[in-house]
């Protein structure tokens, strides 16, 4: 079962449309690019040299040049993956810890993603509202005669709920979800689509 979360969850960061990555590279001692603008639920990509690293630190640390890290997101020398937990709605100041001194540093600026479209899943099972706050409401009518199912994960790609949706029209309640970014995985026998939706009352 594991196994088949983190398969989905890895299909989800990487599919195309549905969860971007952005990737963030260093020409030197300089981020590039050094400012980017993604969507809350979007991944970052520092795919850097192994003498950098990218810690997030405050503004005022951002500004004065310094490498005092907050509890946000931190990644080792050579890069590596920052995830959606961690890149809040907001503005996000970075460092190099090495070289923040020569003024290595960025900005990651995350949006808020109401009104995602949902074109991946209009050819398949309509899913709305979006942002949703006590029900999901769904539409299918494409499959015939083939079993569908729902299945909402969280940003770490665990299972939350799974309901299985017949032909026509249903409401999924979701009341028991918390305010936040959740992934949907609609599945038959032939097909998979996926898509996020954000929980928010």
């Amino acid at each position: 079962m594991k196994r088949k979360l983190l398969s989905i969850l890895v299909f989800l960061l990487g599919s195309a449309g549905f969860c971007n990555t952005v990737t963030i590279t260093n020409a030197g001692t300089t981020f590039t690019p050094s400012t980017v603008t993604i969507t809350f639920g979007d991944s970052v990509n520092f795919s850097l040299g192994s003498i950098h690293n990218a810690v997030e630190v405050s503004e005022a640390t951002w500004n004065s040049n310094g490498n005092t890290t907050l509890p946000g997101f931190s990644t080792p020398f050579g890069g590596g993956f920052v995830l959606p937990a961690q890149l809040n709605t907001g503005t996000h100041y970075y460092v190099c810890t090495t070289h923040a001194s020569m003024g290595m540093k960025g900005i990651i600026i995350v949006q808020n993603p109401i009104g995602i479209a949902e074109s991946s899943l209009k050819e398949t099972v309509s899913i709305y509202p979006n942002p949703a706050s006590t029900f999901l409401h769904t539409c299918s009518n494409n499959f015939l005669n083939e079993k569908i199912k729902l299945t909402i994960l969280n940003v770490s790609g665990e299972e939350l709920l799974s309901k299985q949706i017949d032909n026509g029209e249903r409401d999924i309640d979701v009341s028991n979800l918390q305010n936040g970014l959740y992934y949907v995985v609609i599945s038959t026998v032939k097909k998979q689509v996926s898509t996020k939706i954000i929980i928010y009352r």
